[in-house]
């Protein structure tokens, strides 16, 4: 256990926990009934594909027949605060703090294959049984549910903004978990606090996303209509979503479990302010990929990308982004995205402001 402990320390892992599978078990039936009336209420949006792997999602011994322990881990993230780097007419989008660098699941995945392996040589090694190490690894794009593990294995609560938050570190990090048929000895976990009465994340959000504590309605959530929605954005949503290029913070910028942490690690903040100008002169899939390639912005694709730029420019009150988004309108087949386009030059015909609606 101790060999683990310093693996995953060495790793560079910010938290970890490891929980027997039939504690994880009871909080997924827990959360399974919490989900089946999310989806009732049409919360999900378009994204049926969460409603398929459902089963999957709140069954992971359909992945791991024999599944015994969970280690679940944490990786911290945070680049600089640029929520308001587009207000001073630098033309620029914000990314959100995840998405700058490189694309967590690949870099995450590896660590993990790296920590299978080595269960698996320790479990040759010093053996008492003929049990055969297997594993699972997933980091967020498998059909695992990552939070409530993360829950089960102790590394924070469900806030009201849905995140899960760490009361000493906040809820700036990625999860990751692996799960084996190994019997792990489970790691002691801290008593947690709540939110209590604080509704900072609800009255921050611009759209109204969450309707109630712990409930989101991703219909109105600006990272869901900026990366996974496929279709437009509703024009009377579009002043909303303010400069946020692809994703969102807001409702974890407001909560004081993060305001108060101040030893988040720093990553590349390269995609953090994105120049609108370049981004709407992106004219091929083969220009986006050589300019996002490896990063978490490929999920938005070259034309939901422009999409989100075309309304940052309508409420940047940029007027010299008018040619631009006419060239948009001009080269473009897509009738989506050429709405856009007439949607973001009207609006910056008649504006004088600069981000006025963040």
């Amino acid at each position: 256990m101790e060999d683990l402990k310093q693996f995953i320390k060495n790793q560079g892992w910010s938290n970890y926990g490891i929980v027997s599978f039939e504690e994880v078990r009871e909080n997924l039936k827990k959360h399974e009934k919490i989900f089946q009336e999310w989806v009732k209420k049409g919360y999900e949006a378009d994204m049926d594909y969460l409603e398929r792997m459902e089963n999957d999602r709140f069954h992971p011994e359909n992945k791991l027949p024999d599944v015994r322990s969970v280690i679940v881990l944490a990786d911290s993230y945070c680049g600089s605060d640029v929520a308001s780097a587009a207000a001073d007419g630098s033309n620029c989008g914000v990314v959100a703090r995840y998405a700058r660098g490189k694309d967590y699941h690949k870099v995450l995945k590896k660590r993990l294959v790296e920590l299978a392996e080595f269960l698996k040589l320790q479990n040759n090694e010093h053996r008492t049984s003929n049990t055969e190490c297997r594993t699972y690894a997933s980091v967020d794009s498998g059909p695992t549910v990552d939070r409530v593990l993360a829950e089960s294995a102790g590394l924070g609560f469900f806030g009201k903004n849905c995140n899960i938050i760490d009361p000493s570190k906040g809820s700036y990090f990625f999860i990751a978990s692996l799960m084996t048929n190994l019997d792990l000895e489970p790691t002691k976990k801290k008593r947690m606090p709540n939110c209590g009465d604080c509704m900072k994340c609800q009255n921050a959000c611009p759209i109204g996303a969450l309707v109630s504590p712990g409930v989101l309605d991703a219909r109105k959530c600006i990272s869901y209509l900026t990366i996974e929605n496929k279709g437009g954005i509703p024009e009377e949503l579009r002043p909303k979503i303010g400069n946020r290029l692809f994703g969102c913070d807001i409702c974890q910028e407001c909560c004081p479990f993060n305001s108060k942490n101040s030893t988040l690690k720093t990553r590349n903040s390269k995609s953090s302010a994105s120049e609108l100008k370049d981004i709407l002169s992106i004219e091929t899939d083969e220009e986006f990929l050589d300019r996002f390639a490896g990063t978490a912005i490929m999920r938005a694709k070259r034309v939901g990308l422009l999409r989100n730029a075309c309304v940052v420019a309508g409420n940047s009150g940029d007027k010299s982004l008018i040619p631009y988004l006419e060239k948009v309108i001009e080269r473009e087949n897509d009738e989506m995205l050429r709405g856009h386009a007439e949607w973001g030059v009207k609006q910056l015909s008649i504006s004088n402001s600069q981000f006025s609606n963040k």
